[in-house]
């Protein structure tokens, strides 16, 4: 938390494979065994089983062996020893400090930079806003001019989109991944975020986040937790810490230890922790703990008053050796990298001075000092602190030796610059997008669905309306609605004067089905998420009139003020274009809802709440590289399409690619005649003729072919002997599928089912029936 502003389980099919079948739950696996909180009926014991399980399925059975921190071996040692010893002590003193950087804030903070790099060797940088290609170029400057290679870091919780939203990924909040029931997806999501973090050169991520959050009105952590219950949030938490480490980046397990349950945010002032330490052991320190056993190479101290930890007033955790040294590291037996949260935020600072706070840290057992405001002041400090005895020199020493064997592990030793080449391509691969859809996909809860009305079926039957509420124009669900029957859509403000509202209750009554989506939400309990009294008002009046499927494009916390909807969804996130679109599929059954509410923010919508619901054979959206295809082969269609218009082979046309039920390329080209009036649209409807010799001669004769059934480079006559006397006998069948076998372009086969004469033609009784037979 850095000073620059996430009913049935499905665990069971996670147990499937024999080798996940455990024998003894939990402590089989070292795991701590149910807290009194889940033993207090048979119901929530079960439940506490099968949270048991899925931590245990996610940590042991997909075939990943857990990595400890690497051994420090021999090389590792001589290259430390050396490095250590060629710096001086005011030298070594830098490598414990990280300090901030962003690529968009011009030549004076680059200056402001390369001068603490050159002045005091600092160890590390932290990285925020910018560009990636900036941030690329940046990062070899520095390491250039650094005399002992830099850990470069980012407060990356969903990718670098955290820092750089622009022009990059933006993977989901952690709340949202908390109603992801396959773990595996979270695993794939670490392994991406590292690739595109070593891509620009950052070698350590300030994620997972650890904090249970339990308090829906904590303004800081809330959607980026995992969620309220601790068997969740650690076997996502490791899932994302291994695929991060097994792909060569620091994950950082935070905020130890636990910010869920706070409602001030340590930015601005430091939070209180009133639990007493068996609450504190059996909740907030269980997810620590688990990744702490399974090889977590860094954590961060969070700036909290944990009175069971530590008595002293208006003393941070950050600051108290209590938490650090006699918690974390001796109790825990955590043995890598403990950093600071930032040293510039008030939760530090309210109470202590500039310099201090970071001498207090080093004190209290922290290796690295996280965004320090006066990097002189703090020498001072920690040099007075030493001289008068209250920080040893052999700590600061082993943390300075810490620091490089994680510099060494990276494979700094060895630096290379990264390439400037095509970095954003790299990133922003097709691949990445693939595994956002799944996350996405995956996340989707549905809550209540009154006689199983989703997924839509019988569309002919009903009349359908969409109603965006917080959205001035048309959206990205509205317009994916409309690919799967006819709307009529309407749009909605938050603030809703009485006579428009009344207006439309009036016209949106006369609809079967309304589908109601909710935008431009926020996560702040204290502003109601962004929801007004007006919204509140006029869905309650509107689900009297009519069927309200009510889509919620925010934070699982506001469906409390929809206990009374019948049809309800969580879609979590409203910040891109790709969860309207995923959650309009969900609702015609292009795929099945999965999600479980990751937190209990009602009695009628509880922690695992959620609905499976079947996949109809209807087609989704998708991009090409989701079947197996490629995108850039695919837009060579363009140059085709375009070669045809302008030979005037055809005056428009429109191109689908559809493959295993997904439609991924869809694009409309010309106009509908050479008069050039009317544009071609994808929605336009053709009479599709000649698709026979398409759908079934040919791609049948393409299988026998492949079958060595057939010859396509044989004569007709070797296949139809009835044809050896006539002039088709040597016509090579390759030849009459290319259509450039000779025969008659166009016959008149149909005249042969009519009768009359030619102003009176009507169809043959021999070969038409008035019924159907």
């Amino acid at each position: 938390m850095l000073g620059d502003r996430s009913p049935k389980s499905d665990y069971e099919s996670q147990l499937a494979e024999p080798a996940c079948l455990p024998t003894e739950s939990g402590r089989l696996y070292g795991l701590p065994t149910l807290s009194t909180r889940h033993q207090t009926s048979n119901k929530k014991n079960i439940m506490g089983i099968k949270n048991i399980l899925l931590i245990a399925t996610a940590i042991f059975c997909l075939s990943f062996e857990t990595r400890d921190i690497p051994p420090q071996d021999l090389a590792q040692n001589e290259w430390v020893e050396a490095t250590f010893n060629a710096m001086t002590p005011n030298q070594r003193l830098g490598q414990l400090f990280m300090i901030r950087a962003h690529s968009n804030l011009g030549p004076k903070h680059v200056a402001a930079v390369k001068n603490l790099i050159k002045k005091y060797q600092v160890g590390s940088l932290c990285f925020f806003q910018g560009t990636p290609e900036k941030h690329a170029q940046l990062i070899n400057e520095y390491q250039r001019l650094s005399k002992v290679p830099l850990i470069v870091a980012i407060d990356g919780e969903w990718g670098l989109g955290m820092r750089m939203k622009a022009s990059t990924i933006s993977f989901p909040h952690q709340l949202m991944l908390g109603a992801i029931q396959d773990n595996r997806l979270i695993y794939d999501m670490g392994v991406e975020i590292a690739r595109e973090l070593r891509r620009i050169g950052i070698h350590m991520n300030f994620a997972p986040v650890l904090d249970i959050n339990n308090n829906p009105n904590n303004p800081v952590i809330n959607v980026r937790s995992f969620g309220e219950d601790r068997y969740n949030v650690a076997a996502k938490g490791y899932m994302y810490m291994k695929g991060m480490q097994d792909n060569g980046i620091i994950a950082c397990a935070k905020h130890f230890p636990g910010h869920g349950d706070t409602d001030v945010d340590s930015h601005a002032d430091l939070p209180v922790i009133k639990h007493d330490m068996q609450r504190l052991d059996s909740i907030e320190l269980y997810p620590f703990n688990v990744l702490v056993q399974h090889g977590i190479e860094s954590v961060m101290i969070a700036h909290l008053q944990v009175p069971a930890i530590d008595e002293t007033e208006h003393l941070p955790t950050t600051l108290s050796r209590k938490a650090v040294t006699n918690l974390l590291r001796e109790k825990l037996g955590f043995d890598g990298l403990i950093v600071t949260d930032a040293m510039e935020m008030k939760g530090v600072t309210k109470y202590f001075e500039e310099g201090e706070v970071e001498a207090l840290a080093l004190q209290a057992g922290n290796d690295m000092l996280l965004l320090p405001k006066d990097i002189a002041k703090a020498i001072k400090k920690i040099k007075q602190y030493v001289a008068e005895g209250k920080i040893e020199q052999a700590q600061i020493d082993k943390s300075v030796k810490k620091i490089l064997a994680a510099k060494y592990r990276l494979g700094l030793n060895n630096y290379q610059p990264v390439s400037l080449y095509n970095v954003r391509k790299d990133l922003n691969t097709p691949e990445a997008i693939v595994l956002k859809r799944k996350l996405v996909k995956s996340a989707l809860t549905l809550i209540r669905n009154k006689n199983n009305l989703i997924p839509f079926r019988n569309l002919e039957d009903r009349k359908f309306a969409s109603l965006s509420i917080g959205a001035s124009q048309l959206t990205t669900f509205q317009k994916t609605l409309d690919k799967y029957t006819k709307f009529h859509h309407f749009n909605l403000g938050k603030n809703i004067p009485p006579s428009k509202g009344n207006q439309l209750l009036g016209q949106l009554r006369n609809y079967d089905v309304v589908v109601v989506g909710i935008h431009g939400m926020n996560r702040y309990a204290s502003k109601d998420f962004g929801l007004t009294k007006d919204i509140k008002e006029f869905i309650t009046a509107l689900q009297k009139e009519t069927q309200v499927v009510l889509n919620v494009f925010g934070t699982a916390y506001s469906l409390k003020y929809f206990d009374d909807l019948p049809w309800l969804v969580c879609a979590y996130e409203d910040s891109d274009q790709l969860t309207e679109e995923l959650s309009a599929q969900a609702l015609f059954g292009a795929f099945g809802y999965r999600g479980r509410l990751p937190v209990s923010v009602s009695p009628k919508s509880k922690f695992n709440a959620g609905i499976d619901t079947p996949e109809l054979l209807r087609m989704g959206y998708s991009i090409p590289e989701a079947v197996g295809l490629k995108s850039e082969v695919l837009k060579k269609i363009d140059a085709i399409a375009e070669e045809a218009i302008d030979t005037k082979a055809t005056p428009g046309c429109v191109v689908l690619v559809a493959k295993d039920g997904k439609v991924v390329y869809n694009k409309a080209y010309g106009y509908h005649t050479y008069a050039k009036k009317i544009p071609t649209s994808t929605s336009d409807v053709f009479d599709l003729a000649s698709v026979t010799k398409i759908l079934a001669s040919t791609i049948s004769t393409m299988r026998l072919h492949e079958q060595g059934k057939i010859d396509i480079h044989a004569a007709l006559s070797n296949y139809l002997p009835e044809l050896k006397k006539t002039n088709k006998a040597n016509m090579i069948i390759q030849d009459m599928m290319a259509h450039h076998a000779g025969l008659k372009g166009w016959i008149k086969f149909y005249e042969q089912t009519i009768s009359g004469s030619k102003n009176h033609i009507h169809p043959s009784s021999k070969y038409y029936k008035k019924q159907a037979s």
